[in-house]
């Protein structure tokens, strides 16, 4: 192929390309719950994800209603598959490419309480201070050479409080009864056990 042909074969190319939606090019690909930190890492083995076909009607409805939110929101997230954390709760990782900066990974969860299912979304903060909790107390109960259940000791049961602002909560208690608050902000992303 001669220098003419081949120029005017790659400017035709590039122009074609440059037709075809960004959004195609985009990575829409959904969080994993893995990648959201290590403290998902060390209980791989104590959870399972889940399609969201086998889910009882209760989660059904509520996974139907959060789908709705999430797309307005403009999250991107599997709508097929949940991550069972315990028979009463389900985690669902998200991700929101923002205009300016780096995808965010946030964490979405369907908790049932009495009959009662409904969904949280968790910010990335407070998502961190989650993910933090599950790490440290796991840690700990290794260091320690204790069996504890990280799941049952990280999960929600109940949740008492969520609120936004400078400063995200998200307060519950767990499966033993301890309330945990989840504290997320850009300046500090903790967890708290009474």
């Amino acid at each position: 192929m001669n220098r003419r042909k081949f120029l005017s074969s790659g400017t035709i190319g590039f122009g074609a390309i440059s037709m075809i939606p960004a959004s195609i090019f985009a990575n829409n690909n959904p969080v994993s719950v893995y990648s959201i930190g290590k403290g998902f890492n060390r209980i791989s083995n104590q959870i399972n994800h889940t399609s969201v076909a086998f889910l009882p009607q209760h989660f059904l409805e509520a996974h139907k209603d959060l789908m709705q939110i999430l797309l307005k929101k403009g999250y991107n997230y599997n709508s097929t598959e949940v991550v069972k954390l315990s028979p009463n709760c389900f985690a669902i990782p998200l991700s929101k490419k923002p205009m300016i900066g780096f995808n965010t990974k946030e964490l979405a969860l369907l908790i049932e309480h009495k009959g009662s299912c409904k969904h949280y979304i968790l910010s990335e903060k407070t998502t961190i201070a989650f993910n933090s909790l599950i790490e440290n107390f796991s840690k700990s109960s290794d260091s320690h050479e204790l069996d504890l259940d990280v799941v049952a000791f990280s999960t929600p049961a109940k949740v008492i409080k969520k609120s936004h602002g400078k400063e995200n909560k998200f307060v519950y208690k767990n499966t033993n009864g301890n309330t945990i608050t989840l504290i997320g902000s850009s300046k500090r992303q903790v967890a708290i056990v009474n």
